[in-house]
């Protein structure tokens, strides 16, 4: 392995970093969750497209453990966390099987099976732990609104990780 294989990626884990370290940040702040997700949603899009899918998956599983421990996921949301892990991981393994299509394509398909993913596969893991006091807004305001985040989230990853690779950073 040559230094300039070395370089990149220890350039990638570092970039890898900062990422988590951006995610865990946004998650601290208490932004609505709309605004939130969006954020998160374009980091790891970034990462997948601008260091590779690898490192993506890898913030994919640890952004929603990030949001329990600083408190953006309420509680009693706990029993959901996989699933919002593996609904991030199919966003970004789709995005990176529709590269070269068209835009379009890009951002719906992995938002919706997101969507679904999260959506249905929250509500099936609701009704098996059934915790309690949890709300009917909380379920919609946490898993209603993975669609409406993951587009602009796409979108915005897209085109961060196009001007990253035009100015080669």
């Amino acid at each position: 392995m040559d230094t300039t294989d070395n370089k990149t990626k220890i350039k990638n884990l570092a970039l890898n970093g900062i990422m988590l370290a951006l995610i865990i940040a946004v998650q601290s702040v208490n932004l609505p969750n709309l605004i939130t997700g969006v954020i998160i949603n374009s980091i790891l899009v970034f990462v997948s497209l601008f260091i590779g899918i690898k490192s993506a998956i890898i913030l994919c599983l640890l952004s929603p453990f990030g949001g329990f421990i600083t408190g953006h996921a309420p509680v009693v949301l706990f029993p959901v966390l996989p699933i919002i892990a593996i609904g991030n991981v199919l966003l970004v393994v789709f995005i990176k099987i529709l590269s070269g299509k068209a835009t379009g394509l890009k951002i719906i398909v992995p938002a919706l099976i997101k969507a679904l993913v999260i959506g249905f596969g929250g509500m099936l893991m609701i009704q098996i732990f059934k915790p309690e006091k949890i709300a009917d807004y909380l379920l919609f305001m946490v898993l209603g609104i993975q669609f409406f985040t993951a587009i602009p989230g796409i979108w915005l990853g897209i085109k961060l990780s196009e001007k990253a690779k035009a100015n080669n950073i």
